[in-house]
């Protein structure tokens, strides 16, 4: 099967049926993958500070650094986060935050 184009692609965003589509890509996947076996991991993302000098347009996440709402999280909070992770099973930490 080949790779759809991206007109393709975008013809099938605006037109198709939800569902259909769905069940399309979920058909398509078992041809693929047939074993009935589905993975996941838990995982955590740490936002260790939202001060950012950057002001992108697009982010409602950032605050500046004067902001009383800003923060940046200590060693010791971020610690807790990760021992939270652990304790469900968790394996997997991303570590995100702004430019200050």
């Amino acid at each position: 099967m080949k790779r759809l184009s991206i007109d393709e692609a975008l013809n099938l965003i605006e037109h198709a049926d939800l569902n259909e589509l769905g069940r399309a890509a979920f058909a398509r996947k078992r041809e693929l993958h047939p074993d009935r076996v589905t993975t996941f991991i838990i995982d955590r993302n740490i936002n260790y500070t939202n001060a950012c000098m950057v002001d992108c347009k697009f982010c409602a996440f950032y605050r500046h650094a004067s902001d009383a709402d800003a923060y940046v999280l200590s060693f010791e909070q971020i610690g807790e986060k990760i021992e939270e992770l652990i304790a469900v099973g968790g394996t997997q930490i991303l570590f995100q935050g702004g430019v200050h």
